[in-house]
């Protein structure tokens, strides 16, 4: 199989867990509370699958980011709906042994409030997505335009007369930019869980360096590999502001409200190049561009990766050999509950099964040329 064939596993960390996906399916094992192991899977239904266009160069890079995030939040809910219900069940158990056996309508009461609070739907997702996308652009796209007039003045300037300071201010943007996501990393990164996602994201890494070396995966060969892997998403943000520093120049720095507004306009387009960049690069290993692109996007995950525990190296084990099926679960591995992920990162048992999930009972794990490339930068 040539490298430009060869399908790249791609996934991220979770709250105690780990997502893999694969062309057709994407599967999320989490860890519970009794140190059991749950695993959701859910059958990609993407665009860049869907539609033609939604494969063209250009296109394709904002699609893929589009899907990703939906991905993502899918998969963080569903985690989240894990903790819910470990907790929900922990408390059931609580309240039981407080009430009278006897009391069968007490307990009953009990079971339901409990399944009341035990899952996150669809608008979870929008009160977590919105906000921060709001965040994520007010902190990383338009206060670093702005921050640069605190420095060398509001006064605008032209491309064509004043080459030198725009260059001069865009370069000072990117620089206040990338200051700013590696300050909001080390500022996350000091609370609890966030460190424990940084652990699972190293063992999503090491699992995945590990199968790439070896085509083969179990607990001593992933903690022997590294916890930083040249397809990570840093490569995809660092491309990004170097190319928002030379596209920028060329609209001059025009007043404040122009400037911001050009900033988001400038966003799509400036995406989707950065995604061909990243895509060749990764389908031509070896090369100048691969490794000048590689080089930094290491030094970013030395932030956002942490070396895993054992234990969780397993569970980025579980949800690779889900939806790889090349991939042999190692013999002394536990078995997994096994679930489907609803719509909106919904826990979904064969016993509640609805019509909107009718398509993703059996997710197919096998290759399909049809199917949207990889994702953009992340392992």
């Amino acid at each position: 199989m040539s490298e430009n064939e060869k399908h790249f596993y791609g996934g991220q960390a979770v709250l105690e867990g780990v997502m893999m996906r694969s062309k057709t399916a994407y599967a999320t094992a989490v860890r519970r509370l009794d140190e059991s192991v749950i695993i959701g899977t859910r059958k990609l239904n993407t665009l860049g699958q869907r539609y033609a266009w939604a494969r063209w160069p250009f296109i394709r890079g904002n699609v893929s980011l589009v899907d990703s995030l939906t991905m993502g939040l899918e998969s963080l809910n569903f985690s989240g709906n894990v903790a819910l219900e470990d907790e929900a069940k922990q408390l059931q158990e609580e309240r039981e042994a407080e009430l009278d056996p006897a009391d069968e309508q007490a307990r009953k009461i009990a079971a339901e409030e409990a399944e009341k609070h035990q899952s996150l739907g669809e608008k979870a997702i929008w009160l977590t997505m919105i906000p921060a996308m709001a965040l994520g652009i007010g902190l990383f796209v338009l206060l670093p335009a702005w921050a640069v007039d605190w420095f060398m003045g509001p006064e605008a300037a032209a491309f064509a007369d004043q080459l030198g300071e725009v260059f001069l201010r865009n370069l000072l943007e990117g620089g206040l930019r990338l200051l700013a996501i590696i300050g909001y990393i080390l500022a996350i990164s000091f609370i609890p869980y966030v460190r424990r996602v940084f652990e699972y994201h190293g063992a999503e890494h090491a699992t995945i360096n590990a199968y790439e070396e070896t085509g083969h995966v179990d607990v001593q060969s992933v903690m022997d590999n590294s916890p930083l892997h040249p397809r990570c998403g840093s490569a995809f943000i660092l491309v990004v502001i170097v190319i928002k520093i030379f596209a920028n120049v060329f609209v001059g720095w025009p007043v404040l409200w122009l400037r911001l507004l050009l900033r988001l306009a400038l966003l799509v387009p400036i995406a989707g190049i950065a995604y061909e960049i990243i895509r060749w690069a990764g389908r031509h290993r070896g090369t100048v561009l691969e490794k000048v692109l590689a080089g930094p996007g290491l030094l970013m995950q030395l932030l956002t990766t942490r070396q895993p525990e054992p234990d969780q190296v397993e569970i980025a084990i579980y949800a690779l050999a889900t939806v790889a099926p090349e991939v042999d679960l190692p013999g002394d591995f536990a078995e997994p509950e096994m679930v489907r992920i609803g719509k909106a990162g919904q826990i979904v048992r064969d016993d509640q099964h609805t019509d909107a999930d009718a398509d993703d009972a059996a997710p197919d794990t096998s290759a399909d040329e049809n199917a949207a490339p990889e994702v953009a930068g992340e392992a």
